[in-house]
């Protein structure tokens, strides 16, 4: 969910500053001291002494050669300790195997983080297609995915439209809808009909049938979609025994997680 506003009150300033440099070297991108220290908008000494710091903690590691810094082993091993630990994966699994044989297609699972989905499963169709851009762990808009659109339109709207609102909706394709109200009348109608349609809103020629996980309090907790290729899926919103077989997967997650109609 998007964080409250007051949410960085009690933020202690050099805990957030470590964070900011794991999470701009989680593109995967190495970079050096001095590039960091740019970006990251910090002196030259501050970010050195940052990246000492996690270094010292194995969350950072430094290549001699290059002068370059990327993640270090003590990131993979917290993030397989979250994988398999995380109870909506597990709820999951087994109905997203299912979804996958049965479709054939491409199956995500993703959690809203901010205005952002972040991926917690992938599991590739039995037919893959390399121009899906999405990984475990990358981040997606969420305004602009079938995954995201399913956990807004199932989050508080008000609060949705007041964070949506402070920032600018990119265009990514032609499909993309970059106008806000249009884009929450687009949820409210995706809650009414109980799932989302991606028309390659994000990626041209991807298309995508998206549906909400709910926990045991009926609080949205998760999203389930099945992905592929225009030529395999279109037209989507036609595509009824794609979308009924999402809404039963997403429905059986659920039910595992406690959820009760």
């Amino acid at each position: 969910m998007p964080k409250p506003q007051n949410a960085a009150r009690y933020n202690i300033r050099v805990v957030d500053r470590a964070v900011r440099v794991l999470k701009m070297l989680s593109d995967g991108k190495p970079r050096t001291l001095t590039e960091l220290s740019k970006e990251l908008q910090i002196n030259r000494s501050t970010t050195f002494r940052l990246l000492a710091t996690l270094r010292s903690n194995n969350l950072v590691q430094l290549d001699d050669s290059t002068g370059n810094y990327q993640l270090g082993l003590a990131c993979l091993e917290l993030s397989r300790a979250y994988h398999s630990g995380n109870a909506v994966r597990q709820a999951a699994l087994e109905e997203m195997k299912t979804l996958r044989d049965e479709t054939m297609e491409t199956v995500h699972l993703g959690v809203l983080d901010d205005l952002e989905v972040v991926y917690l499963e992938k599991l590739e169709g039995l037919h893959a297609i390399g121009l899906m851009s999405s990984r475990i762990g990358r981040r997606a808009p969420a305004y602009c995915t079938g995954l995201g659109k399913a956990l807004l339109a199932f989050s508080d709207l008000d609060f949705i439209e007041e964070c949506l609102q402070q920032i600018e909706l990119q265009r990514y394709t032609t499909a993309t809808i970059t106008n806000h109200s249009e884009l929450i009348n687009h949820l409210q109608l995706v809650r009414q009909r109980g799932y989302a349609l991606d028309s390659g809103e994000h990626e041209q020629e991807v298309r995508c049938v998206a549906t909400p996980i709910f926990d045991q309090y009926g609080n949205v907790v998760a999203a389930i979609s099945v992905s592929g290729p225009s030529g395999r899926i279109d037209p989507v919103d036609k595509n009824q025994e794609l979308i009924q077989r999402t809404l039963k997967a997403a429905n059986n997650i659920s039910k595992n997680l406690g959820y009760k109609k």
